[in-house]
């Protein structure tokens, strides 16, 4: 009789427990662009990026980001007759829960980065996503 208690009591912790496991769920999808240009002449170099990376990025994500190489382009808006600027991109695309917290990482790699390698901006989107597994 016991045993049969058990499993009826586990049959209905499941039951309860296992859609709560596989129902999407809503967070946000953050697009950081990196332009690899440098001001000074050449780029950002795979080494640079991947120690960037392992420092700054995934120690305030551990869970998991992706980075896309990407080639872009763009103009300071801070100067009347800016030149267009093309050049090699990383995008590094991360999905988090949206909280005080993850913005203020998200606010500290751009700051990290601009000021490393001596760039002016970190283009940034945020997008609502849901989460299917």
């Amino acid at each position: 009789m016991r045993r049969i208690s058990f499993i009826a009591c586990l049959f209905v912790v499941l039951v309860v427990a296992v859609p709560s496991f596989a129902e999407p769920h809503d967070a946000v999808q953050t697009n950081l662009y990196f332009g690899l240009a440098l001001d000074a002449g050449g780029e950002v170099s795979e080494e640079e990026w991947s120690a960037f990376l392992a420092e700054e990025v995934t120690l305030r994500f551990p869970d998991g980001f992706t980075v896309i190489d990407a080639y872009g382009q763009w103009r300071d808006p801070s100067l009347a007759d800016a030149p267009i600027i093309r050049e090699k991109t990383k995008l590094l695309i991360i999905v988090h829960p949206g909280t005080a917290e993850t913005d203020r990482a998200i606010t500290e790699i751009k700051s990290l980065y601009k000021r490393r390698f001596d760039q002016k901006s970190v283009f940034h989107t945020d997008a609502s996503v849901r989460i299917v597994e």
